[in-house]
């Protein structure tokens, strides 16, 4: 049996706001059902949410607690509850300046137990860029179709760029159903132009999204964002798949 080597995929945005932690978690689970071992990563000190996402209860011990020396890797990796074969570090309610290196060593030191590890960035342009460049093999880059996040999501590939890394794709966010129905590609594109990254999907506005990031009520298996989701970690193994799912 070969041994696992996790593809690392950074979820970054230029702003806040845009849904980057649930479909990180959504992303997480459409690989795990589809057979993948998964771990995330929640990179965004001070404002966990993944726990309340995945329906873990009582964690004790977070990203701070082992990037600070307080566990070890096996107490601070928490399994879903609900979905086998994947897995969560939460982020850390406080914590101390995180190093860059100490990041390395982590994510490194995780490769040959999982197949993916999904990492929730902070969103801008400081650690969630530094880390993206040091540990990442692919950033996905979020955005919705509205001008600032466009503008935002396009500093991110500028930053990127200047760092020297250029393995990224764009996920369109809250798009309008009219859009998706009518399949109309030309607004897309003037988002696709506008971040400047190659598009690997599309996801529709959708009421069940906000019910699972605010209750931990998981999305359907067979429902839309997770027919969208499976689609595009097919893409991510270079499957071919449509990238508007109905």
């Amino acid at each position: 049996m070969a041994a696992r080597r996790a593809k690392v995929i950074a979820i970054t945005s230029g702003k806040g706001g845009v849904g980057k932690s649930t479909l990180t978690v959504s992303l997480g689970i459409a690989a795990a059902t589809s057979g993948k071992r998964v771990l995330l990563i929640e990179m965004d000190v001070g404002l966990r949410g993944m726990d309340i996402m995945l329906g873990l209860n009582n964690v004790v011990y977070d990203l701070g607690d082992l990037l600070e020396g307080r566990c070890n890797i096996s107490s601070a990796i928490v399994p879903s509850p609900n979905v086998p074969e994947l897995y969560a570090i939460v982020a850390p309610v406080l914590m101390g300046q995180v190093l860059l290196q100490d990041i390395q060593l982590l994510v490194e030191g995780l490769r040959s137990y999982f197949d993916l590890i999904f990492l929730d960035m902070p969103a801008g342009l400081g650690l969630g860029i530094r880390a993206t460049c040091a540990v990442a093999d692919l950033a996905l880059i979020i955005s919705t179709p509205d001008p600032v996040c466009i503008r935002d999501g396009n500093q991110v590939v500028r930053e990127l760029a200047a760092r020297g890394f250029t393995s990224h794709r764009l996920l369109i966010n809250r798009v309008d159903r009219k859009f998706i129905r009518k399949r109309v590609v030309q607004n897309l594109d003037e988002v696709i132009d506008g971040v400047g990254s190659q598009l690997i999907g599309v996801i529709p506005e959708d009421p069940e999204v906000t019910l699972f990031s605010s209750s931990g009520r998981l999305p359907d298996e067979k429902g839309e964002l997770q027919r969208i989701c499976k689609a595009i970690c097919s893409r991510l193994d270079g499957e071919y798949r449509p990238l508007i799912v109905r």
